[in-house]
């Protein structure tokens, strides 16, 4: 027993395991989610050092994988933590935070936190999100995304001779969108705006702002393009033309199910059905971006539109 008791103290010492993580550029690091599984899984993150201090990106799924997100980093440099920038609120993208804050992180997010997964209130999301990734992942968690530096348009970082760019391309994924641009390596950390297999998630935002973000992203032209899940991909133009398509086949199908009155439901009928357990999923991510596209083209039909989203439905569509 005495040993028993010896081993476990001496695996509770152990440093966590370190993430994946593979350079993009001198002190430019992506640490690598899951692939091959869409927008399940563990997100992808990534971090800058400079000669000031080390900027991360991406608050990742949990305590426990904040720590690890810590440990990988303090792998690569021992200069200090200083800020974290948030891609958005869902419980992916920052039930990690509070390790990175424990470090010496101050948060840069956009103020507004709101998500549909936590419309029954903070405690229920964190519940709901124990099922997801166990109970011993969560362990220690704190809500940590409250912004040290709030982020709603653009905003700039100068830290050791290094030029990192915050700036939110409107409610794409979500009303609290955030992406990351390095403008002397052109690398961008997009968050869910963009995921590997091209098809976003709008039903925390929107499809116009969707096609506006798309834009800006061609605007910028990375080089390397980090999505919020899966590969880094070999042509970051494809993957946002391919999300692009998406998106706009998507609307274009239900305006005319919306202009023909056919209701929601049937509207959905040839989609294949969500998969009950899995939220995100492929078939359930079409089926809830379907269902938030008919809202916005029923709206739009009923003339309903305010003026930001048929400013961005005009600017995403003329191409």
């Amino acid at each position: 027993m005495l040993a028993f008791l010896l081993a476990l103290a001496l695996a509770a010492q152990q440093p966590p395991a370190p993430l994946p993580i593979r350079r993009l550029a001198p002190g430019v690091w992506a640490v690598l989610g899951d692939s091959g599984r869409g927008a399940e899984g563990r997100p992808n993150a990534g971090f800058v050092d400079t000669k000031s201090g080390v900027v991360v990106v991406g608050g990742i799924e949990s305590p426990a994988d904040g720590r690890r997100l810590v440990h990988t980093i303090r792998m690569v440099t021992r200069h200090p933590i200083r800020w974290l920038v948030l891609y958005a609120h869902h419980p992916d993208m920052q039930f990690g935070a509070s390790a990175l804050r424990d470090a010496g992180a101050r948060v840069i997010a956009h103020p507004d936190t709101r998500v549909l997964a936590s419309d029954a209130g903070a405690d229920a999301m964190v519940a709901d999100w124990v099922r997801v990734v166990g109970l011993d992942a969560m362990r220690g968690f704190r809500y940590a995304n409250v912004p040290d530096r709030p982020v709603a348009g653009v905003d700039t970082l100068r830290l050791g001779g290094r030029t990192l760019v915050v700036l939110h391309p409107g409610d794409a994924h979500s009303a609290g969108d955030l992406m990351l641009w390095l403008p002397a390596e052109r690398v961008l950390f997009t968050g869910d705006v963009i995921v590997e297999d091209g098809v976003t998630m709008v039903i925390d935002g929107s499809s116009p702002a969707l096609l506006h973000a798309l834009d800006i992203i061609d605007r910028l032209a990375p080089a390397v393009l980090v999505p919020g899940h899966g590969r880094i991909p070999a042509s970051p133009a494809a993957l946002v033309d391919s999300t692009r398509r998406y998106i706009s086949a998507l609307r274009a199908s239900i305006r005319s199910a919306v202009e023909h009155g056919m209701p929601m439901r049937r509207a959905l009928d040839s989609l294949p059905p969500p998969d009950v357990t899995r939220p995100v999923s492929l078939n359930s991510r079409r089926r809830r971006s379907a269902a938030r596209v008919y809202l916005e083209m029923e709206r739009a039909y009923m003339g309903l539109d305010d003026t930001a989203t048929s400013r961005l439905d005009t600017a995403g569509t003329a191409r």
